[in-house]
């Protein structure tokens, strides 16, 4: 596993999980999920993981206190690509950093790969999120889409769901999605 040292916490310490290890994200994805029950969000981790997902985790002390999602792929319009996923930092350490160290620790994983671009998704509410990802060198490019194929259960509603924002620390808090 591949492991690095931040500089903000000297006992912070970013790897990629093995397998096994996914399902200590749930907490902080749950935090960002609460009206998804634990066992779905258990079960949609479990699916994810046989589809290729992929999960940087900061841990301090060895308690998992930031995560980055991560799939790998490739597109005909960008080659090789990096999809960020869920950047979640739990709430005793938000404003210290750990989310740009997340980002930088997946950015350098995605260059290890052979990536070509790292792309991400960010709510058209969450401008705090669009400031941080503009720093880090993110252009909007495009629009992503959703249509829901169920008759009950997923809302595109905004006033029905509700969403995570991440703010420029990697702060996640919740919002209509819209």
């Amino acid at each position: 596993m591949i492991a690095e040292r931040g500089p903000l916490l000297p006992e912070m310490m970013i790897r990629l999980l093995a397998k096994n290890e996914l399902a200590m994200t749930l907490p902080l994805v749950q935090e960002l999920n609460p009206g998804v029950p634990p066992d779905v969000l258990a079960q949609r981790l479990q699916d994810m993981s046989e589809e290729g997902y992929q999960c940087a985790a900061a841990f301090a002390d060895d308690c998992c206190i930031g995560v980055a999602g991560i799939w790998l792929g490739t597109r005909f319009w960008c080659g090789r690509y990096l999809d960020v996923d869920n950047v979640i930092v739990g709430p005793t350490y938000r404003g210290a950093g750990i989310g740009q160290q997340l980002m930088d620790w997946v950015e350098s994983y995605a260059h290890r790969e052979g990536c070509e671009v790292m792309v991400l998704d960010a709510y058209v509410t969450n401008h705090p999120a669009h400031k941080f990802y503009q720093r880090n060198g993110y252009q909007i490019i495009g629009y992503h889409f959703v249509k829901s194929l169920r008759s009950t259960g997923l809302s595109t509603s905004p006033t029905d769901s509700m969403t995570e924002v991440i703010d420029e620390d990697g702060a996640p808090r919740q919002e209509p999605w819209v």
